[in-house]
Order: C-alpha cells, then structure tokens, then sequence
C-alpha cells in the first residue's frame, strides 16, 4: 500500500481505455497552473483494462462492470484519496452506485461537461458525440436539458456510425483515421443546426488536437472538462492553455495531412 504520508488527493480509474486515460492525464498536468513539480497534483492512475464492456452492458441491461468499478473505487478510498475521477463517460451510467460505496467524491464528468458548455455557450443546441451505451443512459440528456440546453440529434444513421468508427479507431490506435471520421460526424453536426458538439466519449478526446477548425462549431472536450472539475474540487488553479499538436499515427500519415492543408496528395 501507498504511505499516506505521500498525500494522495486524486485517484483515477483508468484504462477504460488506455489511451483515453493517458490522455485526461496529460490534460490535468497541462491544465495545472505550476512551475515546479510539487506544485502539481498528487494523484494516482489504477488502470483497469480488462473491465467488462460498458456500452455492451447497458444495451443487454445488465451490470457486469459495476463489482469491478467498485472494487476499484474501494481500492482509490483506501489509498485515502479526496475524491476520484473515472475519464471514461459510459462508466457513469452506474454512478450513483458508486457515489454511494465511495468516501471520496466521484466527479460527475457530465457535469463537469456542462459546466465547460456554460463557459462557452449561455443557450443553444448541443449534440452529444458518445457511446450508445452513453446516449441510452440519458444521463447526458438530463444534465442538458436541466441546464436548459437543447439537444439536437442528427437524422439518419451515419452520424452514429461515424462515431463508433471513430472510438474504435482510437481503441485500435489508428489517431489519424478517428480524426477523419470524427471531423465527418461534426460536419453532420453543424449541417443539423448544433451550436456545440460533446466529445462524450474520452477516446474522441484523444483527438481533439488532431481535428480541423470546426467553422463556428464549439467543441467540448469531455477529458478537458473533467481534468478542469478535479482541479477546481481540489483547489489547484486551472489555466487555458494552447492547443497542443496533433497526434498521429506515423510519419506517413503527418505528411499527408500536411499536404492536404496545402491542396496536395501523396500517390501511391
């Protein structure tokens, strides 16, 4: 066991999945408003891979991930941490649950999502990027309407489709090809009259950096949301900080975007 003289303040659970963890890490660290390493926040990342599919859950209504999500919480509490964060959105449909075995604080990142949207946008249309096992919780849907957002769904099923594609994608490691669906499912999304996109799936996180500007279209980003929420709950400062570079897969696929900015190609 960790020394609690170590001070542990937050505890994540990770891996749902890697990348997407890796990447709220990376944003917490960015976001923190320090210029030593002791002034960052003490933390620690129980990474859980192997825990039952979550949207493959909710779509047969059953709980098999909930004993491994509070077995993780059980294990963050007892390293005494303040509060926890989970930056995988689907895993939240058994919030409550959790939030009710666990002495620390859970952060909601549907919450911290909507109060990102509120720094951005008073009133307007807003689409969720997510999981179906995400939309089929509704969690998303009343934390939106109850803060007087309304919901825009785009018609047809390529929109969804697109989505999917793209969180497999990031799960399969190939950044590049997520990026292309996922700018594809928000042009769908500033054609069905949305004023803000969600990236309500932390793999679609993973690409926020590599996305084109999106004309007029605000796009929130869920790990961002959440990293900021923690910061506030722990009392550290969060800052703004600038776009950090895109990420891609090989240098193959860097200089093809490259060429595409400039109207090229690369033939095969």
């Amino acid at each position: 066991m960790i020394d609690h003289c170590i001070g542990l303040q937050l505890g994540v659970i990770g891996g749902l999945g890697p990348l997407a963890s890796a990447d709220f890490y990376f944003k917490l660290t960015r976001m923190t408003q320090a210029f030593r390493d002791n002034e960052h926040v003490p933390a620690v990342i129980l990474s859980v891979p192997q825990l039952p599919d979550r949207t493959e859950a909710i779509l047969a209504g059953h709980d098999g991930p909930l004993p491994s999500l509070k077995a993780a919480v059980s294990t963050l509490n007892a390293l005494g941490v303040a509060c926890i964060a989970m930056p995988c959105n689907t895993a939240h449909h058994w919030y409550e649950q959790l939030a009710a075995s666990s002495q620390a604080r859970i952060i909601h990142i549907a919450d911290a999502v909507v109060a990102e949207t509120h720094r951005s946008l008073g009133r307007g249309k807003v689409t969720i990027l997510a999981t179906q096992g995400t939309l089929v919780s509704g969690f998303y849907r009343d934390k939106m309407l109850a803060a007087g957002f309304e919901l825009c769904f785009p018609a047809g099923t390529e929109f969804q489709g697109r989505v999917d594609r793209a969180i497999g994608l990031v799960k399969r490691g190939s950044i590049a090809e997520a990026a292309s669906e996922t700018e594809r499912a928000l042009e769908i999304v500033r054609s069905a009259g949305a004023d803000t996109a969600v990236l309500g799936c932390t793999e679609l996180s993973v690409v926020a950096a590599s996305l084109n500007p999106t004309n007029g279209l605000i796009v929130i980003d869920s790990n961002a949301a959440l990293a900021r929420a923690c910061l506030t709950r722990l009392g550290f400062a969060a800052q703004d900080v600038p776009r950090p570079p895109p990420v891609f897969s090989s240098r193959k696929e860097l200089a093809r975007k490259e060429l595409e900015r400039f109207g090229g190609s690369i033939q095969h």
